[in-house]
């Protein structure tokens, strides 16, 4: 079952849906080399669901089903569907999908049928930085496949939309550049009245991240880029109260206090109820 749903004003509710669970397939003294730490670690992979009065956003299309790329990487494939339905969402309600970036396991449930290729969230736009299309394209052997599966039928269905830089996309919701994980990388903010929240992708893969924002991760596109977001993300949140909301942690929330000048303490705002086996 989803994590319980945070509300942030009278009509504007987040809740982190868990598409999988289970251990990351590398050691930490691999994923991340200065940490100081080995053995395996757990990893959640969420998506976020944003209601406001007029829109039902989608933050990240999760793993996947079993055929998806990320299915076979992380070892199990995604929950995402189940997971809605549990909240009384279809699939044509969502009319917004954010992708943070185009990593297998940020898209997976955008195309669900591998035999019938076609969008899966059938009324949404599916927004995307250019810059990170670009990277994709660009990037050869490695992501061509994912593009002609995942991307192509986006594009074939003209519901991918690209921005370039910082845009809103609703008197609420505002996309935030985030880059270093990767080029194009960005965030949500959800404006709420109450509490300001951002929904961070993998600006922090890892909880270290959060209280360290110079802990580098192996697969990041550029390092001094991603640990100068973290840092940047970090403070403002500090400073202004801001929620964080994570993709690959347990804590589907946290709250974010300076503890100096690199470094940071968080607290839990809500869990997922999803164990790792």
């Amino acid at each position: 079952m989803p994590t319980d749903t945070l509300r942030l004003g009278a009509d504007l509710t987040v809740t982190t849906l868990c598409d999988a669970a289970g251990t990351f397939p590398e050691p930490l003294e691999d994923a991340f080399p200065d940490a100081g730490n080995t053995g395996r670690w757990p990893m959640h992979v969420h998506c976020h669901l944003v209601r406001t009065p007029t829109r039902t956003v989608l933050v990240d299309a999760g793993i996947g089903p079993d055929w998806a790329p990320a299915g076979e990487w992380f070892g199990r494939p995604g929950r995402l569907p189940e997971e809605l339905a549990a909240l009384g969402v279809e699939p044509e309600e969502i009319t917004d999908v954010i992708l943070t970036h185009l990593h297998p396991d940020h898209i997976g449930w955008v195309v669900a049928d591998e035999d019938d290729p076609k969008p899966y969230f059938v009324n949404a736009r599916h927004v995307v930085q250019n810059a990170e299309l670009k990277w994709l394209r660009d990037s050869g052997e490695e992501y061509e496949d994912l593009y002609d599966s995942h991307i192509k039928p986006l594009v074939d269905a003209q519901l991918l939309v690209e921005v370039t830089g910082a845009a809103t996309l609703d008197e609420r919701l505002d996309l935030v550049l985030a880059p270093g994980h990767t080029p194009g990388h960005q965030c949500l903010l959800v404006d709420a009245p109450d509490r300001p929240l951002l929904i961070t992708g993998d600006a922090f893969v890892h909880r270290g991240q959060m209280t360290t924002a110079g802990l580098a991760y192996r697969y990041e596109e550029a390092t001094d880029d991603a640990a100068k977001t973290r840092r940047r993300l970090l403070s403002v949140a500090a400073e202004r109260g801001v929620l964080l909301a994570p993709c690959h942690l347990d804590e589907g929330v946290v709250l974010v206090e300076s503890a100096s000048e690199d470094s940071f303490r968080t607290t839990a705002m809500a869990r997922c109820p999803n164990s790792v086996a």
